[in-house]
């Protein structure tokens, strides 16, 4: 995930104040976590995993 993130914001951009950086930041995790398909999951996003393993055993998460 580093070089994406920093491809995609600290080199394409220049922010003037540490507010943009942060904004833009949490922007791209969310778009990384909930909309972004990996190889390694089999096509899958990182969200969809968890919610698969809440599914199947949810004594694994805190309530």
């Amino acid at each position: 995930m580093n070089s994406p993130l920093k491809q995609r914001a600290t080199k394409a951009y220049f922010y003037k104040n540490l507010d943009e950086l942060k904004f833009h930041m949490m922007t791209f995790v969310l778009y990384y976590n909930h909309q972004r398909k990996l190889k390694s999951l089999k096509y899958q996003t990182h969200f969809d995993i968890i919610m698969l393993e809440f599914e199947h055993n949810n004594s694994n998460f805190n309530s």
